[in-house]
């Protein structure tokens, strides 16, 4: 389903992997890789739950196979092409770890990333894609349960998301396991994207309502998580018992930011810039952390990673030119966008409804006849 792209929700995403990108390069962003991916997903949990809620309003009902299309269609291209020019890069740096490639590439393929990493396999360049790996579950199961949400419990759907929000949140603080669990499991990041989707719900029912919310600047909350995500931290195993609280912390300023971009506007948010690297953050996103982790120009440092984002960065633009964009064009050629005949005769249903009820004219109450 199209819907129109704002530029402070590009924004929004732009700062998203800025934070990641500044953390992974050594800059004094400590908490960046942390912010950035907890507020990506709150802004996939949004963004999918709104497009979701528009295409029901509209139409009645949800079609999982144009959805799931549109999702590969979006995510797909950019993956196979980074997976596909992975080994050339590691052939020619001399990499081992090539030998051990394939079974990255297929888990990274297949969105299983993060449980192979959680079950001891070490995926190389490719150990980044654990979020991807997340998101790409979300996207496979909660448009099932949005279905049955609001087929059955539609009356408290915002109830139930809210609860399934509040009780993911305490999850993942208080629950106990070994690092990568915590750090990378679906069900302790699963809270950002909950709480995502409750501000897509509770937005929706006031726009429904007619009801008039305050707006605030988008640049508040934006300045708001640099500052928190650029606190002073030690080694990682002493910071290491703060990660999933101050994901929550990340989280609650991440449904406040996306609050303030879908309902405000402001000219740091919405510039040129940040809305530049919101437009190519997927193709950033896989390369520049696989550049870093190569053995590219040798051994890690600050300067030498800021090359290797600045040459990530061009390549990601190139991804977005030349493969992302066009390949999001064929979405009307495959008929992603158009509604299933399901949808088609629900749309006629109403229309014929409609047009019954203005022939006729208001039916006169009970009380008056």
């Amino acid at each position: 389903m199209q819907h129109s792209r704002s530029r402070d929700l590009d924004g929004v995403r732009g700062l998203a992997i800025l934070l990641v990108v500044a953390a992974h390069s050594g800059l004094p962003v400590r908490w960046g890789g942390l912010s950035g991916v907890t507020l990506f997903f709150v802004l996939s949990g949004y963004l999918i739950t709104s497009l979701l809620l528009r295409e029901w309003d509209r139409w009645g009902s949800i079609s999982l196979w144009r959805f799931w299309g549109r999702r590969a269609l979006r995510l797909l291209p950019a993956l196979l092409l980074l997976l596909l020019l992975v080994p050339p890069l590691l052939l020619a740096t001399g990499d081992d770890r090539l030998t051990d490639y394939p079974v990255a590439a297929l888990a990274s393929l297949f969105y299983v990333g993060n449980w192979v990493r959680i079950a001891g396999t070490d995926l190389g360049v490719l150990n980044h894609l654990w979020s991807l790996s997340v998101e790409e579950q979300f996207y496979v199961v909660w448009p099932a349960v949005f279905i049955a949400l609001m087929t059955w419990l539609r009356s408290r759907a915002l109830a139930v998301v809210l609860s399934l929000a509040a009780v993911a949140t305490f999850y993942s603080v208080w629950t106990q396991g070994t690092e990568a669990r915590l750090d990378i499991s679906t069900e302790t990041n699963a809270f950002a994207l909950l709480l995502g989707v409750a501000l897509a719900f509770a937005l929706a029912g006031v726009r429904r309502r007619g009801w008039q919310l305050p707006t605030t600047s988008p640049a508040v909350p934006f300045l708001v998580m640099v500052a928190v995500s650029s606190f002073p931290g030690r080694s990682l195993e002493v910071d290491h018992p703060l990660f999933r609280p101050l994901g929550a912390v990340y989280a609650l300023i991440g449904v406040w930011l996306v609050y303030a971009a879908a309902t405000g506007r402001s000219r740091l948010v919405g510039s040129r810039v940040m809305v530049f690297f919101g437009t190519v953050s997927y193709a950033l996103y896989l390369w520049h952390q696989t550049f870093i982790n190569s053995r590219l120009l040798g051994e890690h440092s600050t300067p030498r990673n800021l090359v290797l984002i600045a040459a990530a960065v061009l390549v990601s633009w190139l991804s977005w030119v030349l493969v992302e964009r066009p390949v999001g064009r064929l979405r009307g050629r495959l008929r992603l966008d158009r509604p299933s005949a399901r949808q088609e005769a629900y749309a006629a249903s109403r229309a014929e409804d409609t047009a019954g009820m203005e022939k006729d004219g208001p039916r006169p109450s009970t009380s008056n006849v």
